[in-house]
């Protein structure tokens, strides 16, 4: 049978790595062994074989430091954050949005405005509304359920609206998420009628 020369260098690297690994990972004589002194005034005197396995005790572990998104999107450790996954399953763009992430630090999650929507959640087509959605008149009186107040300063307001580029000039069509998190979808493929939930039109579509 005839090797091709190929083979035959792949097949001799692996009987290298093989032999040397198995020489590495036998024990050392007890001659060797018996090279190593005791250790005397903090140093070792090493006369054959491996040297000491040395361990910086004071060196930080790499465990120990945040990672770098860490420091500024920790994740939320809620119930209603653990509670959230299984809407991020289809809508993972809000598991670091603003909006979805700050309220659930507060204990507050999809199901709080959206209902339990197990329907929506269990319909693979994709058809089936959530419980509740918000069409742009309902937005401000359904935040204002919970936040009754905003007292923020005019000149962070004017900023805000200026940082984000809203087109709106009308101060009666600015709702809360227009400045308060993105909490919209970049692309909608199934859209419904935001105050009845009829089906308006899906990916195919229809």
């Amino acid at each position: 049978m005839k090797i091709d020369d190929g083979l035959c260098k792949i097949l001799i690297v692996l009987l290298t790595l093989i032999s040397s690994t198995l020489l590495s990972c036998t024990p050392a004589p007890e001659s060797e062994v018996a090279d190593i002194q005791a250790v005397t005034d903090n140093k070792t005197e090493i006369t054959g074989g491996p040297p000491p396995l040395v361990v910086d005790t004071s060196a930080p572990l790499l465990l120990d430091e945040p990672a770098e998104d860490e420091e500024t999107f920790a994740v939320a450790t809620t119930q209603a954050a653990a509670e959230n996954t299984a809407c991020f399953v289809c809508h993972a763009n809000y598991m670091t949005e603003f909006l979805a992430d700050r309220h659930a630090k507060a204990n507050i999650g999809c199901v709080n405005c959206h209902g339990q929507s197990f329907a929506h959640r269990n319909d693979e087509n994709n058809i089936t509304p959530p419980e509740t959605m918000y069409s742009a008149d309902k937005i401000d009186s359904s935040c204002q359920n919970c936040h009754k107040a905003h007292d923020i300063p005019a000149k962070k307001i004017i900023a805000r609206w200026a940082e984000r580029g809203l087109d709106k000039t009308d101060p009666n069509r600015i709702v809360c998420t227009d400045c308060h998190g993105d909490h919209r979808m970049k692309v909608r493929t199934v859209i419904w009628d935001k105050k009845s939930g009829k089906l308006l039109r899906t990916n195919k579509g229809d």
